[in-house]
């Protein structure tokens, strides 16, 4: 009589790869939601948002969960199958991720490798149109009025905009700036939340002329943003921008900010900031990777875009790329630097800084 035993081997095996395919459905869904939500459009919704934010502890992440399911495959006889379906799921998950964390670029090259006598303030040039940009989120007080002065001196920045930075501590920069012999303005905005006690201060070289707040550009939701105008048609709109975190409760309005922003962009735009976001976030079918609305990101442009911002408690590499320097289409970025030296001024987020010039 035959015997059942090759039967019940075969639908045990069988059995197996169903569990297999399965799992490794299911892991391959889990990992693309990680590293490329843009492919389901879920890259500003609760939790994909905030998951996409850490492109490099995401690698660390997938690359210790492929030792561990490899160690795992190992050591469990019965799980093998299912357990190296997902190994070979998080290994191609890793890569994807790595690669774009590679593609967009880590480069530290300084912002000033491109600017003759590096460090000089007032480094604007009206006729050849060139400009310093600073973006700065200074935690409210975190990082002091002399040490915001001393990232101006020390690069030779032009136009510094800063979210958390209120009229005291702007003031009081400029009096520095002063004293050491170079003029500037301010001015603030608590936007439309009336709060005041986070402003976002604009601080322009003298060089720049006058500059008036356009009330009637309205802000981004519950954390206030700006835009300045010169009468000078030549120079650019300066738009500092501060957008609401994506906390749980906060979605709405983060998505609102980012929308503002993307609004206030056109060719002759220089906009800078704490977006609350990566490039990830501004990702879909009517802007190429890297722009929000119909402006370029620095950091993209000239490969620094997975350089990590905020927080500083932690490695560059593995922290946020949310603050950034944007243009217009009249602008062109030359060079842009991650700040590290500023980590001891007590700010949770770096300061960035990038040359742009007027684009041909």
């Amino acid at each position: 009589m035959p015997s059942d035993r090759p039967v019940t081997g075969r639908s045990s095996q069988r059995s197996r790869w169903i569990i297999a395919v399965a799992v490794g459905a299911v892991a391959a869904l889990l990992v693309a939601l990680a590293v490329e939500p843009r492919l389901f459009n879920v890259q500003q919704v609760l939790g994909t948002a905030q998951m996409i934010s850490f492109r490099g502890a995401l690698a660390l992440v997938l690359g210790v969960l492929v030792l561990l399911t490899g160690g795992l495959s190992l050591a469990a006889k019965k799980l093998r199958t299912p357990l190296l379906v997902v190994l070979m799921v998080l290994l191609a998950g890793s890569i994807w991720n790595l690669s774009v964390v590679l593609d967009r670029g880590t480069a530290v090259a300084s912002a000033s490798d491109q600017r003759d006598g590096g460090g000089d303030v007032g480094g604007t040039d009206l006729g050849d149109a060139h400009l310093t940009v600073l973006g700065w989120n200074t935690q409210g007080g975190g990082a002091s009025a002399a040490q915001i002065a001393g990232v101006i001196l020390d690069h030779g920045v032009d136009a510094a905009m800063l979210p958390e930075t209120t009229p005291e501590t702007a003031s009081e920069v400029a009096t520095l700036l002063a004293e050491a012999g170079h003029e500037y303005s301010w001015d603030v905005t608590d936007g439309d939340t009336g709060r005041g006690s986070t402003p976002t201060a604009l601080i322009l070289g003298a060089e720049l002329g006058e500059y008036h707040h356009d009330p009637e550009a309205g802000s981004t939701p519950r954390l206030p943003s700006g835009v300045w105008r010169s009468e000078d048609a030549t120079l650019p709109v300066f738009v500092a921008v501060h957008a609401a975190p994506p906390l749980p409760e906060m979605m709405g309005e983060w998505r609102g900010g980012l929308g503002w922003a993307a609004q206030q962009c056109g060719p002759n735009v220089v906009m800078a900031g704490d977006f609350n976001s990566t490039i990830d976030h501004w990702a879909d079918d009517a802007a190429p990777q890297g722009q929000l609305g119909v402006c370029e990101d620095s950091a993209a442009a000239v490969g620094s875009g997975a350089i990590g911002t905020w927080p500083t408690s932690v490695p560059k590499i593995v922290g946020a790329p949310i603050d950034h320097v944007l243009t217009g289409a009249r602008w062109k970025t030359t060079s842009f630097e991650v700040l590290a030296d500023e980590d001891a001024a007590r700010s949770d987020h770096r300061p960035v800084v990038a040359e742009i010039i007027r684009a041909q």
